[in-house]
């Protein structure tokens, strides 16, 4: 158990977690029938994800403040694109 509890302390978590989140991505685009506006699609929400597993990560293994902070801005402008485009997507119903 203590060899699990080191493990994610040391971040690996947020690193899994964000293989898992990119060959999910690369799983719905290579099964769509256009690949390219279905990534532009699911970009933005991707990069908010993986700015804030990052953030994880490098929390769990006692990274200063400021890289944290920085990764989180990022999540933040992602998000905000994200919601962005959504709004201008037609079908959005916004």
């Amino acid at each position: 158990m203590n060899g699990v509890v080191a493990w994610l302390m040391a971040g690996w978590v947020g690193a899994l977690a964000l293989l898992v989140l990119w060959l999910e991505v690369a799983v719905l685009c290579l099964a769509a029938p256009r690949p390219g506006a279905r990534l532009a699609v699911l970009a933005p929400n991707a990069l908010a994800g993986s700015f804030l597993l990052s953030a994880v990560g490098l929390a769990l293994a006692g990274a200063g403040a400021l890289p944290i902070l920085a990764l989180m801005a990022g999540s933040l402008a992602a998000h905000g694109v994200d919601m962005l485009a959504r709004f201008r997507r037609p079908g959005s119903g916004a």
